[in-house]
């Protein structure tokens, strides 16, 4: 194996400056000097040979060198603190994080009952929920700096070898509405279609299961809400009809705060997956994992 000569405060420096933009903040967060800072930013420059940032007004900005080590070095810092962690769990230390990427659309839905359960035996571990983008999130496993994703869709990496995927549960759908839109007969596709349609994204999986599994119905939402919630908020209001997960309301159908439309055609069942790559995980992700996988 060979091994870099160059100082690790120097990528230290160089990671701080390039999430921060600004060389003042990094030295705050360093706890060092702004000219310290400067000097190692500039010596990491010398020692690699190129250009790393930019000055502008209020900060530095990123060259494309730059972005390119961020990810490498990003990694590195992410596993050298798991590796940490990890010494830190088999001391016996009743500390840990587990970091989980999700879509916003799933994460009250599913998570909620998981995290209670967990902290209930695991008080002292901190949970943190990252809801971005699919393709965020992937990138964001790659480099470490979440421990897991839970999706509703298979996750696929590049790094297949690597990377562990297990089925967790079946979530099955309805439509939904408030008693303005609300009919006791049985609807067809078609009659569908011709109700206003409020879904989160024309991209959520929900939506591209329904499109391949109903072409007959036609996805003409009149409001795209961006999230479960605000979905549920804007059908409660009388705005319209929408698709989710029948145990997401199901409070509200017994209750009479929402009406579930009756159907005579089948809508496809949501399919749950967590992906992570077992052999970086710290103590906490992996007990968390054996949770959730244990109680599906």
């Amino acid at each position: 194996m060979q091994f870099s000569n160059i100082n690790y405060n120097l990528y230290k420096s160089f990671l701080v400056v390039y999430e921060t933009t600004n060389i003042s903040k990094a030295a705050e967060l360093l706890y060092i000097s702004q000219p310290a800072v400067s000097h190692n930013i500039k010596e990491l420059e010398k020692q690699l040979g190129v250009q790393l940032f930019y000055k502008k007004a209020n900060g530095v900005s990123a060259t494309s060198e730059a972005d390119t080590l961020y990810k490498y070095i990003s990694s590195a810092f992410n596993s050298i603190l798991k590796g940490e962690q990890s010494i830190l769990d088999m001391l016996g230390l009743k500390t840990g994080v587990v970091k989980i990427g999700i879509p916003s659309n799933l994460s009250v839905i599913y998570l909620s009952k998981f995290i209670t359960e967990f902290r209930q035996s695991h008080p002292s571990i901190k949970i943190e929920i990252i809801s971005e983008s699919m393709s965020e999130l992937i990138e964001m496993v790659q480099l470490q700096s979440i421990d897991l994703i839970i999706d509703n869709q298979p996750i696929n990496l590049n790094d297949k070898n690597k990377l562990e995927v297990k089925y967790l549960k079946s979530y099955m759908q309805c439509f939904v509405t408030s008693q303005k839109y609300y009919s006791d007969k049985v609807l067809s596709a078609e009659n569908i279609s011709t109700l206003p349609l409020i879904i989160t994204s024309q991209k959520s999986e929900e939506i591209k299961l329904l499109k391949n599994s109903t072409p007959e119905l036609k996805i003409n939402p009149c409001i795209e809400a961006g999230s479960a919630e605000a979905m549920i908020k804007l059908i409660k209001d009388g705005n319209g009809i929408g698709l989710t997960q029948e145990e997401y309301v199901k409070e509200e159908i017994e209750n009479g705060t929402l009406k579930k439309l009756n159907i005579n055609f089948s809508l496809p069942k949501l399919d749950i997956y967590c992906g992570y790559f077992k052999e970086t995980l710290a103590n906490a992700p992996k007990k968390f994992i054996e949770c959730i996988i244990s109680k599906n």
